[in-house]
């Protein structure tokens, strides 16, 4: 894609898009997979936890 003629350069991801991040996360996507995931498996552990103690 071209913008005002030029070519963007091909960095995986633009500096400003990866602001906010953790050094351990490289995209965005990434980071709402963890999110998602960690989540579930809240609601997994909550769900056995009170089938255990019901």
């Amino acid at each position: 894609m071209k913008v005002n003629g030029q070519i963007p350069p091909s960095s995986p991801l633009p500096e400003n898009e990866c602001e906010g991040l953790p050094p351990f996360v490289k995209s965005w996507n990434q980071m709402y997979l963890i999110v998602i995931g960690t989540l579930f498996l809240l609601i997994v552990l909550f769900y056995a936890m009170m089938q255990y103690f019901d």
